[in-house]
């Protein structure tokens, strides 16, 4: 399954074309954006060892902030460059809980114009990395492939300013199985899934030059 899913958004982003169709089209785009992230679990309840417990970690729901630069290569379809980052805390965990960890993707991917009206509405995506960092600096920080799927909507305000709406979610790959925030020989978290999620909600200001 997630092996579609690459491959599906892969397809996504070999689509958008390599230049620009008309000169009159090159220009770039500077969003600046603020937003609210939430997250799926951390969990491993399997294959325990009788004197071990499952154990769930969460984080807590807290701001997020970030840049998107986009620029045009036709007259639907827009490359971009997403820097989003957030600073929550871990909850849920005996160990881990209240401890403060920074939480960053870089992705590299577009967006398709799918409504063209009064409000335009786009369908965008991306790949790259999502780097985890705990505030305990024995910690040793994460930084794992993701991808992101995402729905936003357009408000123009002047031929130069634009207000976005933006949906996203997140999926970052960890190993099933695998062990993650070490320090030496000791890990604080077994992961069982592969796969773990974020959605974040942005309003961004963007302005084309």
């Amino acid at each position: 399954m997630n092996k579609l899913i690459l491959l599906c958004l892969s397809c996504f982003l070999i689509s958008i074309p390599s230049q620009a169709k008309d000169k009159e089209e090159d220009s770039y785009e500077l969003t600046i954006f603020v937003g609210e992230r939430t997250s799926s679990s951390i969990e491993d309840d399997e294959d325990l060892e009788e004197d071990e417990e499952p154990f769930e970690v969460d984080f807590l729901n807290d701001a997020s902030a970030g840049l998107i630069l986009g620029w045009n290569y036709d007259f639907n379809r827009q490359a971009e460059l997403l820097f989003s980052h957030s600073e929550t805390e871990f909850d849920g965990d005996l160990v881990l809980d209240d401890m403060g960890i920074s939480i960053s993707y870089l992705h590299i991917g577009g967006n398709v114009l799918v409504n063209d009206g009064k409000v335009p509405i786009v369908i965008s995506g991306g790949l790259g990395i999502a780097h985890l960092e705990p505030k305990d600096k024995e910690l040793d920080s994460e930084t794992r492939p993701s991808m992101n799927l995402g729905l936003g909507a357009r408000f123009p305000v002047t031929e130069q300013l634009t207000i976005r709406l933006d949906g996203r979610v997140y999926a970052s790959f960890f190993d099933s199985k695998g062990y993650v925030f070490c320090s030496g020989d000791s890990c604080k978290i077994r992961t069982e899934s592969n796969v773990w999620f974020q959605g974040e909600f942005t309003l961004g200001l963007a302005y084309q030059f």
